[in-house]
């Protein structure tokens, strides 16, 4: 089934992003992959991206914290723990 495309300018910002993301996680840039995925989550939780972006980036975090990053693994959590409050708030 072929991809729907984006009908506002906050979904096409948050394919591209997802394109991104995913792109520089498949070359192994998993911490740059980061940084899209969290402003998916963080600026842009009205688009169908966010599903795949907050399963990714427990993903990256799980991983980190596998690998002892223990720290940076809080930070991704705490940041995502952050986008959650805010978009209870609104």
């Amino acid at each position: 089934m072929p991809k729907q495309k984006p009908t506002t300018v906050h979904e096409a910002i948050s394919a591209s992003l997802l394109t991104l993301a995913m792109t520089l996680e498949e070359q192994g840039k998993v911490h740059q992959a980061l940084t899209p995925y969290l402003k998916i989550i963080e600026h842009y939780l009205d688009t169908p991206e966010v599903p795949a972006a907050v399963e990714k980036v427990l993903a990256i975090a799980e991983g980190m914290r596998k690998k002892g990053q223990f720290h940076v693994a809080m930070r991704v959590y705490d940041r995502l723990e952050a986008a959650s409050q805010e978009e209870h708030e609104d």
